[in-house]
């Protein structure tokens, strides 16, 4: 049971309510039962005093009924009355000693001895409180003169309650230690029920600090509880759109903090480099379309030649401008930028199992290693550009074994991606250089599948918005092409 839990909290609490009553309960047994018992006493004393005095003040008043009134009080209450002339002679008693009778009652009324206590006196009756050393008890007597010249007097015998109010002490503190036992027990196991649930939304809100808002509250208790459950449910979503915009908005920042220095020189490097690309292929198309008019062959092989000779030359000017209009809307900031939490293991398998038909035409073996699902803030469409060029170059240059390996791999908060293929080292003098705009390592072959140098600047341009680490290391047998996201 941990120090600082609510459990321990209520346990101690209902531990510390228990013994306080119980000590409180003491306290008052033993300072006021006495004191509570003598007044009861000296009130049923006067009460029967008062009865007694009607009795013999009432017009009908026989010596019969005298002795019933007598009997009657000393059977309810055990009290001992006296009936007496005015030479306090005994007329009537409920005791048959007479002897006894007059010795008591001069020890009580007339005695000087300081041990005997006037606790009430007035002109109708005294009460006095003493000790008996004859019979060794003690009293309290009540006693008066009525109008008729009778006198009057009780006596009720008080018996010592100490040694009562130490019993019921012990009783109280036996009984108390076993309430407290069971109170202990059954607070532990009825708190369980209140501090499940607070656990459960401590964890919650434990999740949603770490950015993670998938996790949400799912008890039905309409008390403070399950207020508190559903509000912590309510944040966790605002939270979630809160940060989506937020590193939206972080992100078009950075963006046009960086393109704006950038923006003149990208133009004239754009303009310089369309210019080189645009200018083979269209002395190509040019070249047999004036063929074609001039009718410079009349063999239809050499006709069908010349056309697909222009549609593929066409076809691969169409891709390169549709990658320039990409990159241009990237490094422009015209990009519309949608970040999102999405799984990068499974767009990564998406994305494989999309080129699959590709790697069983050109015999290519492709694996992908991902241990867990890895959750990601990005653009997603983006993110998949990025990874789609790496496949797309890896399977231009696949050669030898020709096998690509994908991973992702966890490291703290980040992941880390790589695409390694079997082939041919880049070339030191030119590692560095592949993330320029048209820049081709093999120039040959890249004329030979179509490409045009576009795909890796486009991973430069989306990973740079990000500030994202990425690049490219020629390994044994083959080179690896990498990138890192953050996972928060």
């Amino acid at each position: 049971m941990k120090k600082h839990s609510l459990k321990t909290k209520l346990t101690l609490i209902m531990a510390a309510v228990v013994a306080t009553v119980m000590i409180i309960v003491c306290v008052l047994n033993s300072t006021l039962s006495e004191k509570y018992y003598i007044k009861d006493r000296k009130n049923i004393l006067i009460s029967s005093y008062n009865k007694m005095e009607n009795t013999l003040l009432s017009d009908s008043c026989t010596s019969s009924t005298i002795k019933e009134s007598m009997s009657n009080i000393n059977a309810s209450h055990n009290i001992n009355v006296f009936v007496l002339d005015s030479n306090w002679k005994t007329l009537y008693s409920t005791q048959y000693d007479a002897e006894e009778t007059y010795r008591w009652l001069q020890n009580f009324m007339f005695s000087m001895d300081s041990d005997i206590e006037v606790i009430e006196d007035n002109n109708r009756y005294t009460i006095k409180k003493g000790y008996d050393t004859f019979s060794n008890r003690s009293f309290l007597v009540i006693y008066g003169t009525i109008e008729d010249g009778y006198q009057v007097v009780m006596q009720i015998t008080v018996e010592s309650i100490k040694e009562n109010v130490k019993i019921f002490n012990r009783f109280i503190q036996i009984v108390g230690i076993a309430v407290l036992v069971i109170s202990i027990v059954l607070v532990y196991i009825i708190s369980s029920r209140f501090t499940k649930p607070m656990k459960e939304i401590s964890k919650i809100a434990e999740e949603v600090a770490h950015m993670n808002f998938g996790v949400k509250y799912e008890g039905n208790d309409k008390s403070e509880v399950g207020t508190l459950g559903k509000s912590i449910n309510t944040m966790a979503d605002s939270l979630k759109v809160y940060i989506s915009e937020l590193k939206e908005a972080n992100v078009k920042l950075q963006k046009d903090n960086d393109l704006k220095t950038k923006n003149d020189e990208m133009r004239r490097e754009f303009l310089s480099n369309v210019s080189h690309e645009l200018k083979t292929p269209i002395a190509l198309i040019q070249g047999y379309a004036e063929g074609l008019r001039e009718g410079i062959t009349d063999d239809p092989e050499s006709t069908e030649f010349y056309c697909d000779v222009i549609i593929d030359e066409a076809s691969k000017m169409n891709e390169m401008v549709k990658k320039l209009l990409t990159l241009n809307q990237i490094e422009f900031g015209k990009d519309h930028i949608n970040v999102e939490r999405f799984d990068l293991c499974e767009m990564i398998s998406s994305i494989i199992k999309s080129n699959f038909l590709i790697f069983k035409q050109k015999e290519i073996s492709c694996s992908f290693e991902a241990v867990e699902p890895v959750y990601v803030w990005y653009d997603q469409i983006q993110i998949e550009e990025v990874f789609t060029n790496y496949i797309s170059n890896a399977i231009n240059h696949c050669d030898g074994a020709r096998k690509i390996e994908v991973k992702a791999v966890r490291e703290d908060k980040r992941v880390r991606v790589t695409v390694y293929n079997t082939g041919q080292n880049i070339p030191g003098e030119d590692i560095d250089r592949i993330w320029e705009k048209f820049y081709k390592v093999d120039k040959a072959r890249t004329r030979e599948y179509g490409g045009n140098g576009i795909g890796l600047s486009i991973v430069k341009a989306v990973l740079d918005i990000y500030k994202a680490s990425y690049g490219v290391n020629n390994v044994p047998d083959g080179v690896e092409f990498w990138f890192i996201l953050d996972c928060e």
